[in-house]
């Protein structure tokens, strides 16, 4: 499974370089590492996107040591400078998770609600970010043949990462 997941940030990734190579805008391609201070998946890698085009930030997650995986869209809808390499920015977005282990099965979404900061070097093509989101969300899950509904409302991933821009 974990090839698989491997797999898609592989192409998603290439796919991006090439079809922004191709214009004159660049995109951010990088990853980071997460940690959730209030769920039962605390840790997690996540693939990220981000073009100078648009103010959405993607995040592809997956989770250590389980079968889950995340996707979050983010609109930096404030990203503003503190000085020329250093920027903050504020956020809303969407999440979307699925787990699929043997047993047991979740399908989730909700909202997020964040702030940050990224700081860049080498002529604004290596970034250095972090953040922090508030991100409630509900969804279904079934575990063998029982469903029930899921109420998250204390969630708060952080992140830190990098992103190469091309």
């Amino acid at each position: 499974m974990k090839t698989k997941i491997f797999f898609f940030f592989l192409v998603f990734s290439f796919s991006a370089m090439f079809s922004f190579a191709s214009s004159k805008s660049h995109a951010g391609i990088g990853s980071s590492l997460s940690y959730s201070l209030s769920t039962s998946q605390h840790s997690f890698v996540s693939f990220t996107a981000r073009s100078d085009l648009s103010p959405w930030v993607v995040f592809f997650n997956a989770h250590f040591n389980q079968s889950v995986m995340t996707v979050f869209a983010d609109n930096w809808f404030i990203n503003e400078s503190l000085s020329s390499q250093l920027d903050y920015f504020v956020l809303w977005g969407i999440s979307g998770g699925i787990r699929f282990e043997d047993e047991k099965r979740e399908l989730a979404t909700g909202c997020r609600f964040g702030a940050g900061v990224d700081f860049f070097c080498l002529n604004r093509r290596l970034e250095f970010f972090a953040q922090t989101v508030w991100n409630p969300y509900f969804g279904v899950k079934k575990i063998d043949k029982d469903c029930s509904l899921i109420f998250r409302p204390v969630n708060f991933p952080c992140s830190a990462g990098i992103r190469m821009w091309f």
